[in-house]
């Protein structure tokens, strides 16, 4: 069972790199931490709002996920590949 849990959770990952590409398309230019974190903070589906990591991240934290664009990350991956369509 953990097997199967952990084959879920991989392929619900991704690297940084792939959604800080997403903000700037969306925003029209590389984002700023503040930026990022702003973006991130403020998805929303069906009239919802929702944190693309599951939970708000400061641009701090934001600033660090810049620096890092290789790193596996999870997030709400469908609310990014429906943005990509």
């Amino acid at each position: 069972m953990a097997d199967t849990t952990r084959s879920i959770s991989d392929r619900n990952r991704m690297m940084l790199g792939f959604i800080v590409r997403r903000c700037a398309r969306d925003i029209g230019h590389p984002p700023t931490p503040e930026e990022f974190a702003e973006w991130a903070n403020n998805q929303g589906e069906n009239g919802e709002r929702y944190s693309l990591f599951g939970r708000p991240i400061s641009p701090s934290a934001a600033s660090i996920i810049l620096r890092h664009p290789g790193r596996l990350v999870t997030a709400r991956l469908e609310a990014i590949v429906r943005g990509l369509r």
